[in-house]
């Protein structure tokens, strides 16, 4: 899911079908199904609308056969996808409105992101901002740091105002702990969270947990704003 988020839906949509391809060492149905509205997700932006649709039709057979909440607002959800105008808003709201559907906050916040996306391209910015402000909350609480950076994104877009958990100040350490300032200094300088763990000896779950605490500290949005950071004696914007 990596590459779906970082915004490489080619990419995430070639791994993630070969979870339906027989024969294909990566094949479960399980998973396939668990997987499908990332894979839906990824074809819509990747242009393949069949795929989508296919998607749609493995999570409805599997919410008909299992009543999970979970499938049942998934299948709305990649219909929402799918749809336009008011037809997507009514998919929206239905994933949202399914009872047991927020016991999963990671996928319910992710519906809020997509929704809001929706409501912002629709220049329905103030509706854009309340779906954003929830879905970035959730992110945060859930250190799922490339979708909060991908949120956080969204509400620069909406020009919402985005709150600070510290404004920038002149010495570093006023704002950064000594291991956020280490793993934001090699982000900005390209690094993968997987490269930045092995160089500071944690995980790259670690990594992600601290780049989640370090975005709003220093007011910033992605992983690209870190390379206009000057991380010396003080902290600098460049260019």
């Amino acid at each position: 899911m990596s590459a779906l988020f970082a915004g490489r839906a080619e990419e995430a949509l070639d791994r993630l079908v070969r979870l339906t391809e027989q024969g294909h060492e990566a094949a479960h149905p399980t998973v396939a199904v668990l997987a499908a509205p990332d894979t839906a997700e990824a074809a819509v932006q990747a242009g393949q609308r069949a795929t989508a649709e296919e998607q749609a039709r493995r999570l409805r057979r599997w919410a008909e056969r299992t009543g999970a909440a979970w499938a049942i607002s998934a299948t709305h959800l990649v219909h929402a996808l799918l749809a336009s105008g008011a037809d997507a808003e009514k998919q929206f709201r239905l994933a949202l409105d399914v009872p047991g559907a927020r016991s999963r906050p990671f996928n319910y916040a992710r519906t809020r992101l997509l929704y809001g996306e929706w409501l912002r391209r629709a220049r329905r910015r103030t509706d854009a901002r309340i779906q954003l402000a929830e879905a970035a909350e959730t992110f945060r609480r859930l250190d799922a740091a490339p979708l909060l950076a991908r949120t956080r994104a969204e509400q620069e877009l909406t020009r919402q105002h985005l709150r600070r958990d510290s404004a920038p100040a002149r010495d570093t350490g006023a704002v950064l702990t000594p291991q956020e300032l280490r793993v934001a200094r090699l982000a900005g300088q390209g690094l993968t969270n997987r490269e930045i763990g092995a160089q500071l000896l944690i995980s790259p779950r670690t990594v992600g947990h601290h780049l989640a605490n370090v975005f709003p500290k220093l007011g910033i949005v992605s992983r690209a704003d870190l390379a206009r950071i000057d991380f010396g004696d003080g902290l600098h914007l460049i260019g």
